[in-house]
């Protein structure tokens, strides 16, 4: 009897392990400022689901998109990384200058002596979130183009 069901169990978990592997399961997914894409694979067959500025599309992947839909991803995935990189180090930026104004107002003579350190140290968050900035835009701009180019 213990046997029988065993057996009955392995069955079901058989059929449960066939069943989702011939069915198709998301393999990467991402999106950033308006711009997003999910990769299923369904046997040998990889469709994407990619949007942006509010419209989407279902491409299956071919020999001749497969580089575009590659730049997509590798788009979205810079702008994730560049915005991720604006929030931290704007946010250690209104920490760091708010730390420095509570001194301020209660050690004047500390804060006195220490400002050139102090400017020096705000500098370096404003010249990151200037290179970020940058560097984000430019990616917003190859990621749109390979967004309209996959469109076409």
């Amino acid at each position: 009897m213990n046997r029988v069901i065993l057996l009955f169990f392995c069955g079901l978990l058989f059929l449960n392990i066939t069943a989702q592997a011939s069915s198709p399961f998301v393999i990467s997914e991402e999106g950033a400022a308006g711009y997003y894409y999910q990769v299923t694979k369904n046997e040998d067959t990889y469709t994407w689901l990619i949007e942006g500025k509010g419209r989407m599309l279902t491409v299956i992947e071919t020999e001749e998109n497969e580089q575009d839909l590659e730049s997509f991803r590798f788009g979205v995935e810079n702008v994730s990384s560049h915005l991720s990189a604006l929030w931290m180090t704007g946010l250690f930026f209104v920490i760091a200058s708010t730390l420095t104004l509570y001194l301020g107002n209660k050690q004047r003579r500390v804060v006195k002596e220490s400002l050139p350190v102090i400017i020096l140290a705000l500098c370096v968050p404003i010249y990151i979130l200037v290179s970020a900035s940058v560097d984000l835009n430019h990616a917003l701009h190859k990621t749109e183009l390979y967004f309209q180019l996959l469109l076409k």
